[in-house]
C-alpha cells in the first residue's frame, strides 16, 4: 500500500509542472531561462495597446496632412499678390503662424506617444515578469535568465557583436518562454501581428 502512495505521490508531482521543468528538477538544476522580446512579441494585450497608439498616430498625421495641404495652397495664392502689399503679408503670417502651430503641436504629440509608449511596456513588462516569479515559486525555479532564442544574422556585424556577448551561450530543455506567453495572454484578446506564428518553446 505505502508503495502504491508513493508511485502516486511522484506521478502527481511530475505532472505539475511542465516536461522541460521536470527534466531540469530531475537533474537538480533550478535555474531557467525565458526569451522576454519573444514573450512581448506574442503579448496579445500588449500587441493590442500598441496598435491603439499606432492609430493615434495615422490620425495626428492624417491632420498634418491636411495642414500641409493647406499651407501649399496658400504659398500658392500667395504668388498672386505684390511682395510688400498688406493682403501680402497678412496671408504671409498665415502660412507662418500655422507652420509655426503645427510644429509646436507635433512636439507635443510626439512627446505624448513616447510616454505612452513607455506606459504600456513598463505596464505589460511588469505582468510577464510577475508571471514568471509566479510560475517559478510553482515549480520550485530559483533563477530566471532572460534568453535570446534567434538566430544571429551573420551578415549583420551589429547583430553577430550583439550575440557574442549573449549571457546565455547554451542551454537545453530550460526554456519556459511559450508557457509564460500562455500565462500573460489568458483572458487576453488576440491580436493579428506578424510575430504571432512564431514558434517558441524549447530553443537550444
Amino acid at each position: 500500500m505505502r508503495t502504491h502512495l508513493l508511485i502516486f505521490a511522484l506521478l502527481f508531482a511530475a505532472c505539475s509542472i511542465p516536461a522541460s521543468d521536470a527534466q531540469a528538477q530531475k537533474s537538480g538544476t533550478v535555474v531557467v531561462v525565458v526569451d522576454i522580446p519573444q514573450v512581448m512579441e506574442n503579448n496579445n494585450k500588449f500587441n493590442g495597446l500598441l496598435k491603439s497608439i499606432q492609430a493615434e498616430i495615422d490620425a495626428f498625421d492624417k491632420v498634418l496632412t491636411q495642414k500641409r495641404k493647406q499651407v501649399q495652397t496658400m504659398i500658392e495664392e500667395l504668388r498672386d499678390y505684390k511682395a510688400g502689399t498688406p493682403a501680402y503679408e497678412n496671408l504671409e503670417r498665415e502660412i507662418a503662424q500655422i507652420q509655426s502651430d503645427v510644429n509646436v503641436q507635433m512636439q507635443i504629440k510626439r512627446k505624448n506617444i513616447l510616454k505612452k509608449e513607455a506606459d504600456v511596456y513598463y505596464e505589460c513588462y511588469k505582468e510577464v515578469q510577475a508571471q514568471v516569479a509566479k510560475f517559478s515559486e510553482q515549480n520550485g525555479i530559483n533563477l530566471v535568465l532572460n534568453f535570446n532564442s534567434k538566430e544571429i544574422n551573420q551578415e549583420s556585424r551589429d547583430d553577430v557583436i550583439k550575440g557574442v556577448n549573449r549571457q546565455v551561450v547554451y542551454q537545453r530543455s530550460l526554456n519556459i518562454t511559450k508557457y509564460i506567453i500562455d500565462l500573460v495572454n489568458k483572458g487576453a484578446a488576440p491580436v493579428n501581428v506578424s510575430n504571432a506564428n512564431g514558434t517558441t518553446g524549447t530553443q537550444k
